[in-house]
């Protein structure tokens, strides 16, 4: 199966901005000494009166190492918590490389880095048989077609859309606007379940509500980060 480096979908809505983008200008334009969290007029706010502040960090992934390391280099005593028996989050992908803070921190962190691969789509049908590399990039197409409207509509809908209806649901929506045979709906349902691969979980079991949180940040080449220091 492509991996999610062949996607870098793009709201239709000139006038709908992405939610991240709205959060990283926001955090750009209106980044102050009294607002800022780093800044040490707000970590004194935060310190009980005489003691000395201790914060929980859980998860050993990039962000919480991260987090763990900024707190610490600010005087805060970090605990960090992982129920694995390493620290990391293995293989890393950077969606979109513009303004994107994460590849900032890979550079500032000497980590190893590597354009994502850019590679046909692979794609058996039920009884195991391999598509033809057309009919396999139809398939594909049609997929990260309805992931794209997916992130669209949720973004724009959240607030009404109920969060029972799965992100399944709005695929099976979607093929049957698009008037398909049958067994060609089925087949492009199981690959969208390739989905959850992305994501660790089912679609099925993913609210149509949240999925905006899944949003990647568009822009350049994606690229693979082959080691966390």
């Amino acid at each position: 199966m492509e991996g999610r480096a062949n996607c870098s979908h793009s709201y239709k809505s000139p006038d709908l901005i992405s939610r991240i983008h709205q959060d990283l200008n926001g955090y750009r334009s209106k980044r102050d000494s009294s607002t800022d969290p780093e800044s040490p007029e707000m970590l004194r706010r935060m310190m009980p009166q005489g003691r000395r502040l201790r914060v929980c960090v859980v998860g050993a992934g990039v962000a919480g190492m991260r987090c763990a390391q900024i707190l610490g280099e600010k005087g805060i005593d970090v605990t960090v918590l992982e129920a694995r028996d390493r620290t990391g989050s293995g293989p890393n992908w950077i969606h979109g490389v513009n303004q994107n803070p994460i590849l900032d921190l890979a550079k500032e962190l000497n980590a190893t880095t590597m354009p994502a691969p850019e590679l046909p789509p692979s794609i058996y049908d039920q009884s195991g048989h391999l598509l033809s590399q057309e009919a396999g990039q139809k398939c594909s197409g049609l997929m990260w077609g309805i992931i794209e409207d997916a992130f669209e509509y949720s973004l724009k809908h959240s607030v009404s859309i109920p969060q029972e209806q799965s992100l399944f649901d709005f695929f099976k929506l979607k093929l049957k606007e698009k008037d398909l045979p049958e067994s060609t709906q089925e087949l492009i349902l199981q690959v969208c379940r390739s989905w959850g691969d992305y994501i660790g979980g089912s679609i099925e079991k993913q609210s149509l509500k949240y999925f905006w949180l899944e949003e990647t940040i568009d822009g350049g080449k994606d690229r693979l980060i082959d080691n966390w220091p």
